[in-house]
């Protein structure tokens, strides 16, 4: 049997009271996970757990504690992260309580490993100041990581092209029943949302009509969001946006007025039992999926359409994707980098000065036209040798 953790040994949530554990050392962990939620958007939190009970399986089946862990057991987890066993593995990512769920889809990347080995250091360090499981050492510090070959800020960005095609795959979805327009409704306003507004998951999920605001000094709305580490953020809605906007709620809830203060209707709503009339808000994880469904379906029609290229760009494609391309053709369209950067929370200037030029077809476009050999050169063949 694949080894496992005792029931509730960790938090599930941030806000689940803490389970009474015999094992000093979940315990610990236990309550470094509390600890950070303060500190921490839901899915970051999330993804700190996943990494954390990853981990804790690990070191069970090594029959290590942390207090034993030494720097040659951190390079031996790195390798099984780089290489996973077969029993370690399940690509079809099954509920967490599932007998076939395993703790990897897949081998990690260069990235996935150093966000990994950063969290790990993260907690080991709390451990370490804290005098928790015994740990009097932090085997985590210093650990390298190789880099990944490819930039991914240019792996993660969807064209100009393959965003026209995504929209008109979004405009050909059936309009037949109510529920149908309903799917319509939502699809292009959450793509709206994901490449003008330049918003992650979570900050979607979680806002509400209620949160966008009208500065009648400048005649402007901006949406407030909650980002990353919990902070609180103003983001720019567009005349685009707003366009959308006022559509989404003149169709999808039957309103011709722009939101009211406070109103706690969600950004996006659940359409199951016909959502539209009781709206209830989304988690990350199903609009994670509504997005996937419209790249698979919009890779689908490019490839029946001979458009091999689109759908090899498509199909990979995720939510984050979306803000990527946003801050990219921000960029390139001549936007302040200091506007960019406070638009999309970047705490420091040089992540967003990373999306710069990253597009690789307009970068070519710019060369494409560039002369650099003589006309005239070419023009007569060399004469053929007797």
């Amino acid at each position: 049997m694949f080894p496992s953790l005792p029931p509730d040994a960790l938090p599930t949530r941030p806000d689940t009271p803490l389970a009474v554990v015999d094992d000093a050392a979940l315990a610990a962990i236990a309550d470094w996970l509390h600890e950070v939620a303060t500190t921490l958007a839901p899915s970051s939190w999330l993804n700190y757990r996943k990494e954390i009970e990853r981990f804790l399986i690990w070191l069970r089946s090594q029959q290590l504690t942390p207090a034993q862990l030494q720097r040659q057991h951190v390079n031996q987890y790195q390798q099984l992260l780089q290489r996973p066993p077969s029993d370690w593995v399940n690509p079809r990512r099954a509920p967490r309580h599932d007998p076939a769920w395993r703790p990897l889809a897949g081998p990690l990347k260069p990235s996935s490993i150093r966000q990994a080995m950063t969290i790990l250091h993260n907690c080991f360090d709390w451990l370490l100041l804290h005098e928790r499981a015994g740990v009097r050492r932090n085997p985590f510090r210093r650990v390298r990581v190789a880099r990944d070959q490819a930039s991914p800020f240019e792996e993660r960005l969807l064209s100009p092209a393959a965003l026209a095609w995504l929209r008109d795959s979004i405009e050909a979805l059936p309009r037949e029943r109510l529920r149908d327009f309903h799917h319509y409704y939502r699809a292009r306003w959450l793509v709206a949302l994901l490449l003008v507004g330049g918003l992650r998951r979570e900050e979607v999920v979680s806002a509400r009509l209620g949160d966008f605001r009208y500065d009648a000094s400048y005649d402007v709305w901006t949406l407030r969001v909650l980002g990353k580490g919990n902070k609180l953020r103003d983001v720019t809605v567009t005349n685009e946006l707003l366009a959308e906007l006022r559509f989404y709620l003149r169709h999808a809830l039957d309103r011709d007025s722009l939101p009211e203060p406070d109103d706690p209707t969600p950004l996006l709503f659940a359409l199951h039992r016909k959502g539209w009339r009781d709206p209830q808000p989304l988690c990350g994880q199903h609009l994670y999926k509504l997005v996937k469904t419209l790249l698979a379906r919009a890779a689908e029609r490019a490839s029946a359409s001979g458009q091999p290229h689109l759908a090899r760009e498509l199909a990979p494609a995720s939510p984050h994707w979306f803000r990527h391309s946003s801050i990219t053709a921000k960029l390139e369209a001549g936007v302040p980098i200091e506007d960019v950067a406070e638009e999309h929370g970047h705490a420091n200037i040089n992540t967003t000065q990373r999306y710069a030029h990253k597009a690789r077809g307009r970068r070519a476009q710019r060369l494409a036209g560039l002369t650099l050999l003589d006309d005239g050169a070419s023009a007569t063949p060399p004469p053929e040798p007797d």
